[in-house]
């Protein structure tokens, strides 16, 4: 049985669906916008974790509780409840957790390309920010250049936007050599691989999740980081007391419950990206780098002028700017979609390419 059985969304979108794709003389902006431009999960969250939000609306006139809320995540990742920070997202986590470091430390470190929010972040707290050429296969040799006990080091694994994780043996290098190390984990769920296990071996890893991707939860900005208890408890500090709103903490809650859906949107997500790597790597002119995220990294012949062109067919992908660090021309990202929207994608791909 196909997955797409099981979500009600898609249902009939399984090995009996046939695709046809769209005219070759349709006007722009004939179908509705497909955004693959933002990581979202198309497939919605957990129906648990709606109802579970609309439940909460019964008390809106009270302030979130979040003793349940650490105890559960800390069950999951095998820390104590005080190790557990609750945050709007992980982008918010991270930039309240920079703001804390940057009393102690001089230095940011970023392998490029990265997640443009670090940078972003990190020019408003460091007094010094220097991004290491890495990730697209390449060592981490530059990175260990700029390492020093002065330093913070933050790296998305899987990273945005390349896709690609990083090793444990890797990491466990990196945690001798810099001050402090941040690693991002908003894609974790789509690779199933997590460092959690570290956090009580190494006092100076410092994780950030989010319940925006994978589970679905964008909208409701939820997250948390989790690590060293005394250096949670500094970053907290930086935040306010009910940073989180108690509906999106019952639907995290619930979200983290229900594994079935997350189970069913991985593995979707996984199937959807092996179609898109496979038909993408057959096309002349376009280059897919292997990704263990919802996304992947596109290397186009004149990518400004592909972004523009897509999105005249209405279709949204993220642009790879030099500014992201690490690479001297432009990308293309893209969201692993729904079979419907992955396939339109691939057919307007290729007639933008050959034309």
């Amino acid at each position: 049985m196909s997955w797409a059985s099981f979500i009600p969304m898609y249902r009939g979108l399984g090995k009996a669906y046939k695709y046809v794709g769209p005219k070759r003389d349709m006007a722009p902006m004939t179908f509705p916008l497909v955004r693959l431009d933002t990581n979202e999960n198309p497939y919605g969250a957990s129906p648990k974790a709606i109802l579970a939000y609309l439940r909460s609306s019964r008390f809106l006139n009270r302030y979130p509780d979040y003793a349940g809320y650490r105890r559960l995540i800390s069950d999951r990742i095998g820390v104590g409840p005080e190790q557990v920070f609750p945050t709007p997202g992980s982008d918010r986590g991270i930039q309240v957790l920079l703001q804390c470091l940057s009393k102690n430390y001089d230095r940011l470190v970023i392998p490029s390309p990265g997640f443009l929010m670090y940078l972003r972040f990190s020019k408003l707290f460091f007094k010094k920010v220097e991004q290491a050429s890495c990730w697209l296969g390449r060592s981490w040799d530059d990175v260990l250049r700029c390492s020093g006990k002065d330093a913070v080091l933050i790296l998305g694994s899987p990273n945005n936007p390349t896709g690609e994780t990083i090793e444990k043996k890797t990491v466990e290098k990196l945690l001798e050599e810099f001050g402090v190390v941040i690693v991002d984990e908003a894609y974790a769920e789509y690779c199933g691989e997590s460092f959690a296990p570290m956090l009580n071996e190494f006092e100076n890893l410092v994780l950030a999740r989010t319940f925006s991707k994978a589970y679905g939860l964008a909208s409701l900005r939820s997250g948390y980081l989790a690590g060293n208890q005394s250096l949670i408890r500094k970053a907290e500090e930086y935040a306010g007391p009910f940073d989180v709103p108690a509906p999106a903490v019952e639907a995290s809650k619930a979200a983290l419950e229900d594994e079935w859906w997350l189970k069913t949107v991985v593995e979707a997500t996984s199937a959807n990206r092996s179609r898109m790597v496979n038909s993408l790597s057959r096309v002349d002119g376009v280059t897919p780098y292997g990704s263990k995220a919802n996304f992947i990294l596109l290397k186009v012949n004149d990518a400004q002028s592909v972004f523009e062109k897509l999105l005249a067919n209405n279709i949204r992908v993220r642009l790879v700017t030099p500014e992201w660090g690490g690479v001297e021309e432009k990308f293309l990202r893209v969201t692993v979609g729904t079979l419907l929207e992955v396939d339109y994608f691939l057919c307007a791909l290729r007639r933008v390419v050959q034309s």
